[in-house]
């Protein structure tokens, strides 16, 4: 009997653990030349981390590209990897206040509009 007993009281503090671990939300951006732009928004639970990236190509043409998705932070780096499109890769580097976005391949590999680059420092929103 002790052992049923002490297996429910493991996952009684598994559960608890899990639980209790903080979820953090956070909006970057980047504002370039003719209302170019970037914008991150980030969940981020243990290693965990779920994205939505917006990119604004902007004058003359306004092409955009998007890209969501998860990657496991290690060290303050993380690298997403898209199964739909496999030539697309993103690398997040945060530091402090920033955070460095660079795309493996071209802008089209990860479906962006033409000219369209996840290349960025983004600065982490000021939250009023």
């Amino acid at each position: 009997m002790k052992t049923p007993a002490a297996a429910v009281l493991l996952l009684l503090m598994c559960s608890s653990a899990t639980a209790t671990e903080k979820t953090e939300h956070k909006e970057w951006e980047w504002h370039g030349p003719g209302e170019a732009g970037a914008w991150l928004q980030t969940e981020k639970r243990g290693s965990t981390v779920s994205f939505r990236l917006e990119l604004n190509r902007g004058e003359p043409s306004y092409n955009i590209g998007v890209a969501s998705g998860q990657f496991t932070l290690e060290n303050h780096l993380g690298i997403y990897q898209s199964y739909a499109l496999p030539g697309c890769a993103l690398a997040f580097a945060f530091v402090g206040d920033e955070v460095e976005i660079k795309q493996v391949g071209a802008g089209s590999d990860c479906g962006f509009g033409f000219g369209v680059m996840a290349n960025h420092l983004l600065t982490l929103k000021q939250t009023e």
